[in-house]
This record gives structure tokens, C-alpha cells and sequence, in this order.
């Protein structure tokens, strides 16, 4: 009895150092080889009483090449240069051109950045931000400003790109009658797809 008792506390302390090792494991660098790619699909925007199926393109640069993770800090991988959304409503994406070269992205230097948040190495996937994304909808008569930072999870085929709900975009202006904050879920595809690898 004694015997399958140490056994049983052998395995489960192998066990646990092996979820130990899997859970310190971390990325230190993202090798990128795609400059430049353009995103197309659907995004919902979902919020108080408002549910808005909105078809987006958007274009967006790499840097090209080997990009360490900074494990103190932010990490920039790229921006977004240009962008369009159509939605049942007027809608817009805000200093963002429409077209590469369209104008000036802003308002602030990180404006439209994107940023390695971390990698899934479950699924091999990367865990991105497109910092201070900015849009805006007419609802009930009334314009309506989101503003904050967008997550999403990049597959490691480079082709899907997936943003869940479980960050909302908080209400930056607009009247009371304004959604307090949406949440935009979806699948964007990327043309060409982005050719990255998660150094561990």
C-alpha cells in the first residue's frame, strides 16, 4: 500500500513540475517576415441595446525581421496605416486615412500601434494589441467614440485573426443616450497571410 502511495506522489510531483516548466515558458522574440498585409472580414459591436455586424478592411505594416519581447514594457510588432468600416449605421475609424498615405495617424505616437501582449503555446498563438483603436458610430441620433485597445489572437498560420469579447471598448465621448462601452467580436483573414514565428 505504502509502495502505490509513494508512487502516486512521485507522479503527481512530476506533474506538477511539468506544468511548473510549461507555465514559467516564455516568448523572448518574434521573427516576422511579412512587411505588410491587409485584413479583411467582420467585426460585431455589441453593446447596451445595439448590435452592429460591421464589414472592415484594414491595412497593416510589420516590422521585418527578428523583434525582441521586452518583458518590462511594451513590445511594438507593427501599425495600422489605413482603414474603412461600413456598418448599418454612419461609422467611422478615427485618425486612421482611409488609404496607405492617406494622412496622419493619431492623435498620440502609440496611436493604431500594434503590440505583442503574449503567445499562447497551447495553440501556438499570438496575442496581440492594436493600441488606442478609435471608432465611431451614430446611435440614436447621437455620435458615439470608442477608444481604448483591441486584442486579439493571431493564428499561427498567419491567416486568421480573432478578436473575442472579453475586453470591451470604453466610451471616450457622446451623449448619455451612447452604449457605455461595445464589444466587438470576430474573425478578420489575412491577405498575404503574416509569416511570424514565437522564439522560446
Amino acid at each position: 500500500m505504502r509502495t502505490y502511495a509513494a508512487a502516486a506522489v512521485a507522479i503527481l510531483a512530476a506533474l506538477l513540475l511539468g506544468l511548473s516548466a510549461t507555465a514559467s515558458a516564455t516568448t523572448r522574440g518574434i521573427y516576422m517576415q511579412t512587411p505588410l498585409t491587409t485584413q479583411v472580414g467582420q467585426l460585431n459591436f455589441t453593446g447596451a441595446a445595439i448590435n452592429l455586424p460591421c464589414q472592415v478592411q484594414i491595412r497593416k505594416t510589420y516590422f521585418f525581421g527578428l523583434v525582441l519581447v521586452n518583458p518590462a514594457g511594451l513590445t511594438r510588432i507593427g501599425r495600422v496605416q489605413a482603414g474603412q468600416i461600413t456598418c448599418p449605421v454612419p461609422a467611422t475609424f478615427l485618425n486612421l486615412p482611409r488609404e496607405l498615405g492617406g494622412g496622419p495617424i493619431g492623435p498620440t505616437p502609440t496611436s493604431w500601434d500594434i503590440a505583442f501582449r503574449t503567445s499562447d503555446l497551447a495553440t501556438g498563438e499570438m496575442v496581440f494589441a492594436i493600441l488606442d483603436f478609435q471608432v465611431a458610430f451614430v446611435v440614436n441620433g447621437s455620435v458615439c467614440l470608442y477608444r481604448g485597445a483591441l486584442t486579439g489572437r493571431l493564428s499561427p498560420n498567419g491567416v486568421n485573426l480573432r478578436f473575442g469579447g472579453n475586453l470591451p471598448l470604453p466610451l471616450w465621448s457622446g451623449a448619455n443616450t451612447c452604449p457605455p462601452q461595445v464589444t466587438p467580436n470576430g474573425i478578420l483573414t489575412d491577405n498575404p497571410p503574416v509569416i511570424y514565428r514565437l522564439l522560446i
